[in-house]
């Protein structure tokens, strides 16, 4: 099966050649063709942890550009640095998506934070990559105390470089922050990633984290703290 292209997947296919073969532009799909809308996919059932990553290998093999960005960021990421991926945007300003994705951000970091410390990591220097560093900045700095954010950044895939550079990792309930995961497990086997506690919030209520990987430690659902999470 391959993926029908949207208007953003170029973007991706230019940083990452190998998914030209993974995915087929509108224009070659016809109107009887067969088609299964997914968004969902789950982890140890549609794929397994040693084809996530082969394919991670291979998807960073393929491109010269993102091997560039590892190298020229990895610098500013130690191995003690703890990486947080903040995802606000249409989360947020979107009532429909806020409904489904909104998070109490501010207590999941702290859980996430505590998580780290149990496994005995540490937490003194933090780089924030984030859709919204300022609001990181104004309202975080209470559970963080001082952050760093990314020098030289031109791009969402050096914000991805960065997530596949850490040893430590607080995840946004977004499939951006899980391929950073998914990416840097396969490069440092001693990367851990702390989850929130859901992926969205299904109409019935329900939690739903199909892409999460079993390992990740997740932290406790909190109910959201107003419109703006």
């Amino acid at each position: 099966a391959a993926v029908l292209r949207s208007a953003t997947i170029p973007d991706w296919i230019d940083e990452f050649p190998l998914l030209r073969d993974l995915t087929i532009d509108q224009k070659d799909v016809s109107l009887l063709d067969r088609r299964q809308f997914a968004t969902r996919f789950f982890f140890d059932n549609d794929f397994d942890r040693a084809q996530n990553k082969d394919f991670c290998g291979a998807l960073v093999d393929s491109s010269k550009s993102f091997r560039a960005r590892r190298t020229r960021i990895r610098p500013q990421i130690a191995p003690e640095t703890l990486v947080l991926n903040v995802r606000r945007g249409d989360y947020y300003e979107v009532p429909e998506f806020f409904a489904r994705f909104g998070l109490d951000i501010h207590s999941h970091v702290a859980g996430a934070v505590e998580l780290v410390r149990q496994a005995g990591r540490p937490v003194d220097d933090v780089l924030v990559v984030s859709d919204d560093v300022d609001w990181c900045r104004r309202e975080l700095t209470s559970v963080l105390g001082d952050i760093r954010t990314l020098e030289g950044r031109s791009s969402p895939f050096d914000d991805l470089a960065a997530l596949s550079s850490a040893t430590t990792l607080i995840l946004a309930n977004s499939t951006f922050s899980y391929w950073g995961s998914y990416l840097a497990s396969s490069f440092d086997d001693e990367h851990l990633a702390i989850a929130p506690s859901h992926h969205e919030i299904a109409a019935d209520g329900s939690l739903i984290s199909p892409m999460f990987d079993p390992s990740w430690p997740r932290t406790e659902y909190s109910p959201l703290r107003g419109a703006t999470g």
